[in-house]
């Protein structure tokens, strides 16, 4: 058994009916997008702030108290779904997260390739779709996030989408376009235009 098996990224509040034995209803975990969980947290405090100063009218105060209390309840679950995880956990998780980032790297053609109309685009749905990013001992942890391995093997999205998740619980990058080749290598360089040549 893996240190991996018993982490999970999805709670409650991403599952259907939010119950933890019912399936996972998103690709990604509810905490993976700060941006709509600040916005739930503004609506929080504006609520708040309408009720305390009186500006909601009597007869809608009640539907504005329960809404209110739904967006907290939401709030603290999806506070709560963000995996706490122990020392080891942290540091299996990491050397996943780096192997993925390997291996998705590898099976993205290079920005000048793509740049320059050079990717095959059948090969680049084949890597897309077809299962080619090997999981080692964490096919367990790849089911946790609702990804099902193939002999051992998922596909590139769903091996991105597993590196995004990861990234973003340990406060690391979660953007796939920082994996490809020349822009992490510091090989590629944007062409320059004739003006800028002649003015450089």
């Amino acid at each position: 058994m893996s240190v991996l098996d018993k982490i999970q990224f999805f709670g409650d509040v991403d599952r259907r009916h939010k119950r933890a034995d019912e399936r996972i209803a998103s690709e990604y975990p509810a905490f993976y997008f700060p941006t709509k969980l600040e916005e739930l947290k503004e609506n929080i405090d504006k609520t708040k702030r309408q009720i305390s100063m009186g500006l909601i009218p009597a007869s809608e105060l009640p539907y504005a108290k329960a809404e209110l209390e739904k967006s907290e309840k939401r709030l603290k679950e999806i506070k709560s779904s963000l995996p706490k995880l122990s020392g080891k956990e942290k540091d299996a998780l990491a050397k996943v997260y780096g192997e993925l980032g390997e291996q998705i790297a590898d099976a993205m053609f290079t920005r000048t390739a793509m740049k320059k109309g050079l990717a095959d685009a059948h090969e680049e749905a084949r890597r897309m779709s077809e299962p080619i990013i090997k999981v080692g001992d964490a096919g367990k942890m790849f089911e946790n996030m609702g990804i099902t391995p193939v002999d051992g093997k998922v596909s590139r999205n769903q091996a991105s989408r597993a590196w995004k998740i990861i990234g973003k619980v340990l406060g690391e990058s979660s953007n796939t376009e920082s994996l490809r080749r020349d822009m992490k290598t510091g090989v590629y360089m944007a062409e320059k235009s004739l003006e800028e040549i002649i003015g450089g």
